[in-house]
């Protein structure tokens, strides 16, 4: 059998880079503390600005995206203050869980992955709730591949006059977030998603009303210290401590990339491959997870597995057959469902490519009876949408 060095990444993070963000990572090191590289990291923040839709501030910070979510709890909210996390996914309960080791009051909402967001029970949580400060909530979770209605929450959010917070890791520069339009206070991304660039660096949105609360909280810490990476920015354009260049470097090839081919246009990709995988998926006799009517992520689907076989089975396969690594389901889905990421520099050629290996695979695994459906959807959900 032929063995493949490096697979391609179809999981939804890390994703595959292209050659040329690699090769912009490699050039001669600049020192961070320079015009050259005062240049970049300008560009670079000016560009996250209109990703995010937003004309507040957005910070670099040297660190993967857990830790601007912890970062953002600690310079924000004070050890004893309440806040609700809305956790219909494993990310929603992780941003709980970070909540919880920052000394903060825990409420949590929604705790069973399959149950859909009730803004009617948000609504009631905080009215009855008048000690919480804030609410986490993911746009996209990669453990269900739903979209969460954050539009719809911070509206409510704003209403009752709390923060909202939104981790949008997955889901920026692959789907349209509107970060002054749906009233998010703060809203947290990471290099190695959307923005196709090694994992590292992560940035944070955030707004007056977020400035505010930093204003009030007691237990910042040091390292991620928004104040102080704000400081950095405003009157030096740099960072505190030393910046990983390589990676902010990466960044910005990629941002010239996003904008070269144009927001709306990668918007569309992202829904056109993504809807064009799920058809073939289920064109297969495979069900979509979660089962039902739900908002469906474009970076990412989860799919069941056939009873009698094992997710395992089928990631080796695609790994020592057609050199495809995809990403098994998370906690109670390790057993029953695979993902597939489909973020990035994703483009007609990958879907083809995974939509080709997985219909192999479950025809030898007897699932499917002859291939050819899975592709034939692939093609028709691709000509429907004008490609």
């Amino acid at each position: 059998m032929q063995k493949f060095n490096t697979p391609i990444l179809f999981t939804p993070g890390p994703v595959s880079i292209s050659p040329r963000v690699l090769a912009a990572g490699s050039r001669p090191m600049i020192h961070h503390r320079t015009p050259e590289f005062h240049i970049i990291l300008d560009n670079v923040i000016k560009k996250m600005k209109v990703l995010f839709g937003t004309a507040a501030d957005v910070l670099l910070v040297n660190s993967s995206g857990r830790g601007s979510m912890e970062g953002a709890l600690r310079n924000l909210f004070s050890p004893g203050e309440k806040i609700l996390s809305i956790c219909n996914g494993k990310f929603g309960h992780m941003f709980a869980d970070i909540a919880e080791a920052c000394d903060l009051d825990v409420h949590r909402i929604f705790e069973n992955w399959l149950q859909p967001v009730i803004l009617e029970q948000v609504d009631a949580a905080l009215k009855n709730n008048p000690d919480i400060k804030g609410v986490t909530a993911i746009h996209s979770d990669t453990s269900t591949a739903v979209i969460n209605p954050i539009w719809e929450i911070g509206s409510i959010v704003r209403r009752h006059d709390r923060l909202l917070l939104v981790d949008c890791i997955s889901s920026l520069a692959a789907m349209e977030f509107k970060f002054d339009e749906w009233e998010v206070d703060v809203a947290i991304t990471a290099s190695q998603k959307g923005l196709m660039t090694p994992t590292g660096l992560s940035f944070v949105a955030i707004n007056h009303r977020g400035w505010a609360a930093v204003e009030k909280a007691t237990k910042p810490g040091y390292y991620i210290n928004f104040k102080n990476i704000k400081k950095f920015y405003d009157e030096k354009c740099e960072t505190p401590g030393s910046t990983p260049v390589s990676l902010v470097v990466s960044v910005n090839e990629s941002l010239e990339m996003i904008f070269e081919e144009g927001l709306e246009n990668v918007y569309h990709r992202h829904a056109v491959i993504s809807q064009a995988i799920k058809s073939s998926l289920q064109a297969m006799g495979l069900t979509l997870l979660p089962e039902g009517d739900v908002d469906r992520s474009h970076s990412v689907t989860v799919f069941k597995i056939p009873e009698g076989i094992k997710p395992a089975t089928v990631r080796q396969m695609a790994k020592d057959k057609y050199g495809i690594l995809i990403a098994s389901g998370h906690s109670d889905f390790k057993e029953i469902a695979l993902r597939i990421g489909h973020l990035g520099m994703i483009t007609t050629r990958e879907a083809l490519l995974i939509i080709s290996a997985l219909e192999l695979i479950f025809f030898e695994l007897g699932v499917v009876d002859k291939p050819g459906k899975g592709l034939e959807i692939l093609h028709a959900s691709l000509k429907n949408a004008g490609w």
